[in-house]
């Protein structure tokens, strides 16, 4: 994790020495705002059947950014989000050791079930952008890409599942499970587990996308699409997986100058 943390404060240090270098050559334009959207968030990889097969989730995705323009084309932006992380698997599924709880099963076997899941991560994030205007226009449209880290701490985790389900020994669910010689009647799965202290707490990415803007009167409104991946595996035991974050979001955004 310490390497990351090392990555981290040397990008933003870069940026801030190309910035002075270059803060001579643009009559300087500071933009002050809030945003918000949906993020569109996935659980990538995995490694162990418990942790394999979530696919993409709604969350949200908001909070506020400086962006501090050096040149016509050139500028920084920081933001600080609330950014919703996680993904979903319903249907059969192998269960977690949570799934099971006051049921006589051995710990290591692995079993089956029909039901819903939900793994919901919500971060608060701190992102930092070099940004390049194509058009280099501060009145009117303008469309710009940008490439950038973040910092994430995870704030809660919460593993919400729901449903009713006969347990099964396999995942195609033909063999349902049988304790003392009796088929296990159906199971309710609706619960929810905090799930925080299996996570690692920190989590450093890569994120980038591209966006347009429509600037007026020293205001400023701002659609982007960015994609962002974690580099720290969510899982703080590596037996319970290696997933990674991962999202899509999708922004509308209004700045002012300061």
């Amino acid at each position: 994790m310490k390497i990351y943390m090392v990555q981290f404060i040397f990008f933003i240090s870069l940026l801030m020495t190309v910035a002075l270098q270059n803060s001579g050559l643009y009559s300087q334009q500071v933009l002050l705002g809030v945003k918000g959207g949906i993020g569109i968030p996935d659980l990538k990889n995995g490694g162990t059947p418990q942790s394999e097969g979530f696919s993409s989730r709604k969350a949200p995705n908001f909070g506020a950014f400086i962006e501090y323009h050096f040149d016509s084309n050139f500028s920084l932006l920081g933001e600080i989000l609330y950014a919703g992380q996680g993904g979903q698997r319903n249907g059969m599924q192998p269960l977690y050791a949570y799934n099971l709880t006051g049921l006589p099963i051995p710990p290591d076997l692995i079993l089956y079930a029909n039901f819903d899941n939900e793994t919901i991560l919500n971060y608060l994030e701190f992102p930092v952008f070099a940004c390049y205007s194509f058009m280099g226009n501060k009145s009117g449209f303008d469309v710009y890409v940008d490439l950038g880290l973040y910092l994430g701490i995870l704030l809660n985790a919460t593993a919400k599942t729901n449903g009713t389900s006969t347990i099964f020994l396999d995942k195609e669910g033909t063999i349902p499970l049988s304790v003392g010689g009796n088929q296990l009647p159906p199971q309710n799965f609706d619960n929810e587990a905090d799930i925080i202290d299996e996570l690692n707490k920190i989590n450093v990415g890569l994120s980038g996308g591209l966006g347009v803007t429509y600037n007026f009167s020293g205001h400023q409104i701002k659609f982007d699409v960015r994609g962002a991946y974690g580099f720290i595996r969510l899982q703080a035991d590596e037996k319970d997986g290696s997933n990674y974050t991962g999202v899509l979001a999708i922004t509308l955004g209004y700045g002012f100058k300061i």
